[in-house]
């Protein structure tokens, strides 16, 4: 029994209970319905799409990321809106198997030329975590019982991206820590 306790004691200071919350994410992902997620007020929203049954996985994601081009990453200050336009683009799609199941990684491409995204998405602590929630929500769709992605390699005009000030999305990015905003926008 003491040891039981201290292992919980020690798992609560050594990983904090976001991620652990984050591993256990398979205890809830029974969802069947893809959303497009969105932030109103300062809230992270949920809006269910409808795809046609023949769409490909490839092609949902390819309709995400237009979402998020359209509606996300859309500069509202009028010095950018002369701007080259940004936009998302899923550049392969790795399939690992494993006896239970099959793991995808995207590469996924944001083309910025003009580079507003490091001035007005990546910058800032609200704002770099609002990116990655709305990146990581839409392209994944970890609700799922079969999530579209399991992890993403985000490019930046071609290039890897270094660790920022705000947001990480160098390496591959899994849903960890982005549950409990899913889960809270599903029962809104």
């Amino acid at each position: 029994m003491r040891k039981n306790y201290l292992y919980i004691v020690f798992s609560i200071i050594i990983f904090q209970p976001i991620y652990i919350q984050a591993q256990i994410s398979s205890v809830w992902n029974r969802e069947s319905s893809i959303y497009y997620y969105k932030f109103i007020d300062e809230k992270l929203d949920a809006e269910k799409v409808t795809f046609d049954k023949t769409f490909t996985r490839e092609q949902i994601l390819d309709s995400l990321a237009s979402f998020l081009t359209v509606n996300y990453f859309v500069p509202k200050n009028k010095y950018y809106q002369n701007k080259a336009k940004i936009s998302i683009n899923i550049d392969s799609i790795m399939a690992f198997h494993s006896t239970d199941r099959q793991y995808r990684i995207a590469v996924v491409n944001i083309q910025d030329f003009d580079k507003i995204c490091m001035t007005l998405y990546f910058q800032g602590s609200s704002g770099g975590q609002n990116t990655y929630i709305m990146l990581v929500s839409n392209l994944m769709q970890p609700q799922l019982k079969d999530p579209l992605l399991d992890g993403i390699i985000f490019l930046y005009n071609n290039s890897e991206l270094k660790g920022m000030d705000h947001i990480n999305l160098s390496g591959i990015i899994s849903e960890r820590g982005i549950d409990f905003g899913i889960r809270e926008a599903l029962e809104q």
